[in-house]
């Protein structure tokens, strides 16, 4: 057999084995930190200190350095909590939270039994009856909207301002939706309770309702960004950045695993971290490995680090963002690949050589994650997804076990490919 053959065999057997080991990593890494022990990795409890603290360990296990003596950024944010044994019963039926409702993360707090008043196309199509709603006093009520069969454009104000703003001040209103639930935290508190509706289960809903309902706006809260690197040969850096954080609880008995949304980005940039690690040589820039924490409050995370950075923003050389990379099967999206073309364009060049994903596609700026803030003060950033038939997002369903990662290998080959390229070529 000649030379070439066996080193060419050699290397494909070496990759495989490579491939199967990052799999194996990430899938713990996701497996853990999406595991009930973290409690959705949300502000309120331990869970996002405790992930904290994973990832801290991580670092170390690899000998990543720390910018002066921690890993940790702490910094302070407000949220609404929701807590305590969540109950919302209607007739014989005890409704069930994640799975036929969620309660909107900035609700207030409500305990009792309450009259159910229904506001249908039938009422908001007629002018007449629709003025005759609205003089009901709904302060002890519930406001149940339906708005199937409705198609006026004109009501979309009027529905934002009853559902959204409250403007017959009920006591709570409960929106029925047709798509997946999808719980938002917040940083604020309403003085009344939003409750969204699984459609196929509305007609559980009787004339009253019982509801036992515990929240409390937690102010200065504290939490952390975590950041280590790898010394380079030349002080500017590489920065790979995901969020850590997620949704936490919706109640005692509900929690929001957050697979994909972040441990799949945590994971992957773990797995660049540990990669790098292993160099017997130094790579030619430093190498930066940030887990924010807020994201899902608003970037905040992000946003505290840009005006706080352990190193000068004008030393990154480019900034990746690794946020819901857990599947792939369509490909990658690059937000900021529109506005970086020579970038872009390279990325696809690699991509093509080594088909390592089925598409990459390119979208203009967008304040959608935490690449935001570098890009607004000027930082080479991307934002990068992944693209695929996985669809559960901010719900109790993003689970480790649900999560294909069909894309997560070739997706870092793919980024320390790039890296390489770039560094032939250090400024």
């Amino acid at each position: 057999m000649k030379i070439k053959t066996l080193i060419s065999i050699f290397l494909f057997v070496f990759a495989i084995n490579l491939s199967a080991q990052n799999i194996n990593y990430a899938q713990k890494i996701i497996c853990d930190l999406s595991s009930e022990k973290y409690l959705g990795r949300g502000y309120d409890s331990t869970g996002n200190f405790l992930a904290a603290q994973y990832i801290e360990n991580e670092l170390k296990n690899f000998n990543i350095s720390k910018f002066k003596k921690s890993y940790s950024q702490e910094f302070s944010l407000n949220t609404n909590s929701i807590f305590g044994d969540l109950t919302l019963i209607s007739g014989k039926d005890t409704l069930l939270p994640g799975i036929e409702y969620i309660v909107s993360g900035n609700s207030g707090t409500l305990n009792g039994k309450f009259e159910v008043k229904t506001l249908n196309a039938e009422i908001l199509k007629s002018t007449e009856k629709f003025a005759e709603f609205q003089k009901t006093d709904f302060s002890k009520k519930f406001i149940l909207i339906d708005t199937f069969g409705l198609n006026d454009k004109t009501f979309k104000e009027k529905y934002s301002e009853i559902a959204h703003n409250n403007s017959l001040k009920a006591c709570a209103i409960i929106e029925i939706t047709g798509g997946n639930l999808t719980f938002v935290p917040s940083q604020n508190q309403t003085g009344f309770v939003n409750i969204i509706l699984k459609k196929e289960f509305s007609e559980k809903i009787t004339d009253s309702i019982s509801i036992n309902i515990e929240t409390e706006l937690l102010k200065n809260v504290k939490t952390q960004n975590i950041i280590g690197f790898i010394k380079g040969e030349i002080d500017t850096f590489i920065v790979y950045t995901a969020h850590y954080d997620h949704i936490g609880t919706m109640g005692k008995a509900t929690y929001f695993p957050g697979a994909n949304d972040n441990a799949s980005g945590t994971a992957m940039v773990l797995s660049l971290a540990k990669y790098y690690s292993q160099l017997k040589e130094k790579p030619k820039y430093s190498i930066a490995f940030i887990f924010f924490s807020g994201e899902e409050l608003g970037l905040l995370g992000s946003k505290y680090y840009t005006e706080n950075p352990k190193f000068p923003l004008s030393k990154i050389k480019y900034l990746i963002n690794l946020d819901m990379v857990g599947s792939g099967d369509k490909g990658i999206q690059i937000v900021n690949g529109a506005v970086f073309k020579d970038d872009f364009e390279n990325l696809v060049k690699i991509n093509k050589e080594k088909n390592y994903l089925p598409d990459i596609k390119k979208r203009g700026a967008a304040a959608n994650s935490d690449h935001y803030f570098f890009y607004s003060k000027g930082v080479k950033s991307f934002f990068i997804y992944t693209l695929g038939e996985y669809k559960e997002y901010h719900n109790i369903n993003d689970k480790a076990e649900n999560l294909p990662l069909t894309a997560f290998n070739n997706l870092i080959l793919l980024l320390i490919d790039f890296e390489k390229l770039t560094s032939k070529n250090p400024k």
